[in-house]
């Protein structure tokens, strides 16, 4: 199941991210952009256990998002997935602020 943390998390999946067999999904809405970043939320329909809800993370500049949630395709997996959502919006915008308060370019 993909919303188990590993114990590599953070480290570099060169074997996960380097395949380039990418998946076009439509997000089903975009929570903002902040610091560089875009904030979504796409339904995945592949996984064999069946349908789920990925909170997504990607540059503004670039297509490559990753998933940093994944939850069920229901009503209460919505609400949770928008506070996450909103949540990593607010910790980008917060990371912003003190960059240019900090004087980082």
């Amino acid at each position: 199941m993909s919303n188990v943390i590993r114990p590599d998390l953070g480290s570099k999946r060169d074997s996960e991210s380097s395949s380039g067999d990418g998946q076009v999904v439509e997000a089903l809405c975009i929570y903002g952009e902040e610091a560089g970043y875009r904030v979504g939320l796409v339904q995945d329909d592949s996984e064999p256990e069946g349908p789920v809800l990925r909170v997504f993370v990607g540059l503004t500049a670039g297509n490559d998002v990753e998933a940093v949630a994944v939850l069920p395709p229901t009503p209460e997996g919505r609400v949770d997935a928008d506070a996450i959502g909103l949540a990593i919006l607010r910790t980008l915008e917060i990371i912003a602020r003190n960059h240019e308060d900090a004087g980082a370019p």
